[in-house]
C-alpha cells in the first residue's frame, strides 16, 4: 500500500486515493483540507450568500437579484443555485451580514460588526464554526457594550481560535465568558426573553416513536442534568459468584447486564421520574383521578398475544408485551373490546399497589431497582407482580418488587427468574452465568445487609 505525504483535493482522484494514504497523511490531509480549502471557501461562501441577500433586499423589489430571476429572496435563489437547505444559507447570511462592511442611510460606508475576525476568517486562520460561535455571543450585546471592550473580546477570541488545541465547543465557553464579562446586565433581560422561548412539545408519531422537541430554561435543564448524572445506570458486565445462601450476598455477585447506550438510559430515568410524578398525592387531579395512562387493547390480541394496543392520545401502536408490562404495574387502566368494538373489561387503576404497599416494598428491597447492578431510585420505579395479576395472585408485598422501567421490561427476556421466598427476594440468573441454576437472595435494604455481616462476624 503507497502512503501519499501530501493530499491535494483538486488532484484527478483524489477522494479514491484517501484509502491509500497512511495514518500520519491521513491526518495531515485532514487539517490541510480545512486550513487551505475549507476555511477559505467558507469565508466565501459567507461573503457571497451575504452580499446576494443584500443585492436582493425587500426594498429594491423587482429590480433586486432575486426579482430579476424569479425567486422571491436571496434565500430562495441560493437554494435553487447551491442545493444547501433553507437553514444552512440562513445560518451563511446571517453571519456574513455581521462580516462585510455596511453602508448607512445618508450613503456612508461603516465597517463590519466585527472587522478582526473578519480579516482573520477571510485569512483562514478559523473555521465558520469558529466565527459562528463568536458573533452569536458577542452580537447581542453590540448596541450595550463599549466599543473598547467589545473589539477586546473579539480580538482575544480571534486569538485564541487560532491555538491548534482549541475547538468551536470551547471557544464558544470562552464567548459566554466574555460576554456576561462585558455586559453583566444583559443577562437579565437576555434571560426574560429566553423565558418566553421556554417549552416543550410532542410531535406526531414516526417508526414506533414520538418525537420531544423544545427549550429548557438552563435551571430546568441543569436539575434534569444532574438527576441523569445521579440515577444513570453505570454499564456493568455480568460477573460470576458463587452462592453461600448469605442475605449479604446483594452486595456483591453477579449484576443484570445493562447494554443502554447512554440516551436510552436518559429516556427510561425521564420515564421513571414521570411515573413518579403522576403517582404523587400533590399531582393535580384529571377527572377526579390520578393521571393514569390508558391503555386499549382487543380481547382476542390480549389472549393470543399478537396485535397491539393503543394509549390515549398518542397516534401510534405498542405491542402486547408493553400493554402486560404496564398492566402489572396497576398505574394504567386497560380496557378491553370485543371483536365488535364493545367495551367488555375495564381494570381499575386502585388494583395497583397502595402507597403504604410501596413503603414496605421498598424498605425491604432497599427503596431501589431490585435488580442486581441497578441505582435506579424506588421513587421512579414500577411494582413488579412477580406472579402476575391475572393469574389471580394477590396484590401485595410478599408479591411485589420494586423494578425500574428497564429491568422490568426486560425481565422476560433476559433469562433471569425472580421469587419471594419467605418474605426474601431471591434472583436466578440465566444458564450462562449461573450453570447450576441456583437462587441466589439478595437485599440492597441496609439494615438487612448490616445484620448479615454482623452474623458473618460472628461466625469468624
Amino acid at each position: 500500500m503507497t502512503t501519499t505525504t501530501r493530499f491535494d483535493p483538486l488532484a484527478p482522484g483524489a477522494v479514491a486515493g484517501i484509502r491509500d494514504l497512511g495514518d500520519d497523511a491521513l491526518v495531515v490531509a485532514a487539517r490541510t483540507l480545512e486550513e487551505d480549502f475549507s476555511r477559505l471557501v467558507d469565508a466565501s461562501r459567507l461573503a457571497i450568500a451575504a452580499e446576494v441577500e443584500h443585492r436582493s433586499r425587500r426594498t429594491l423589489g423587482g429590480d433586486g437579484l432575486a426579482g430579476k430571476l424569479g425567486c422571491r429572496s436571496g434565500t430562495e435563489l441560493l437554494e435553487r443555485t447551491t442545493g444547501a437547505t433553507v437553514a444552512t444559507i440562513r445560518r451563511r447570511v446571517r453571519l456574513g451580514e455581521k462580516l462585510r462592511s455596511r453602508f448607512g442611510l445618508t450613503g456612508e460606508l461603516f465597517p463590519a460588526q466585527f472587522p478582526v475576525l473578519a480579516a482573520a476568517l477571510s485569512e483562514g486562520q478559523l473555521s465558520q464554526d469558529m466565527a459562528a460561535a463568536i458573533v452569536d455571543e458577542l452580537a447581542p450585546a453590540i448596541d450595550r457594550v463599549n466599543p473598547d471592550h467589545l473589539r477586546a473580546a473579539e480580538a482575544a477570541l480571534v486569538e485564541s481560535a487560532s491555538e491548534p488545541t482549541t475547538t468551536a465547543e470551547e471557544l464558544k465557553i470562552q464567548a459566554t465568558v466574555w460576554r456576561i464579562t462585558i455586559d453583566p446586565d444583559g443577562v437579565e433581560p437576555e434571560e426574560e426573553e429566553a423565558l418566553a422561548r421556554r417549552g416543550i412539545g410532542l410531535g406526531k408519531a414516526v417508526g414506533g416513536l414520538v418525537p420531544i422537541s423544545g427549550n429548557l430554561t438552563p435551571l430546568v435543564a441543569g436539575q434534569l442534568q444532574r438527576l441523569f448524572n445521579a440515577y444513570l445506570t453505570p454499564r456493568t458486565a455480568p460477573a460470576f459468584r458463587p452462592d453461600d445462601g448469605d442475605e449479604s450476598s446483594g452486595a456483591e455477585g453477579p449484576v443484570m447486564e445493562d447494554d443502554r447506550t447512554p440516551d436510552q438510559q436518559r429516556h427510561d430515568v425521564l420515564g421513571g421520574i414521570l411515573s413518579a410524578a403522576a403517582g404523587d398525592p400533590e399531582t393535580p387531579k384529571v377527572n377526579g383521578a390520578a393521571p393514569t395512562v390508558l391503555v386499549t387493547v382487543t380481547a382476542e390480541d390480549l389472549q393470543n398475544g399478537t396485535g397491539a394496543g393503543w394509549i390515549d392520545g398518542i397516534n401510534a401502536p405498542i405491542s402486547l408485551r408493553s400493554v402486560r408490562q404496564l398492566a402489572c404495574t396497576g398505574d394504567t387502566q386497560t380496557v378491553t373490546l370485543d371483536a365488535t368494538g364493545a367495551v367488555i373489561q375495564l381494570t381499575s387503576p386502585t388494583r395497583g399497589f397502595t402507597a403504604q404497599q410501596r413503603k414496605a416494598i421498598g424498605a425491604r428491597d432497599g427503596y431501589h431497582c431490585a435488580a442486581p447492578g441497578c441505582g435506579t431510585p424506588g421513587d421512579w420505579c414500577e411494582i413488579h407482580h412477580v406472579t402476575p395479576h391475572a393469574e389471580g395472585a394477590p396484590t401485595s408485598v410478599d408479591n411485589g418488587v420494586l423494578l425500574c422501567w428497564y429491568h422490568h421490561r426486560t425481565l422476560g427476556t433476559s433469562g433471569w427468574e425472580i421469587r419471594i421466598n419467605d418474605g426474601v427476594l431471591e434472583f436466578k440468573p440465566p444458564p450462562w452465568i449461573n450453570p447450576d441454576g441456583t437462587w441466589i437472595r439478595t437485599t440492597k435494604a441496609k439494615p438487612r445487609l448490616t445484620a448479615a455481616l454482623k452474623r458473618a462476624l460472628k461466625d469468624t
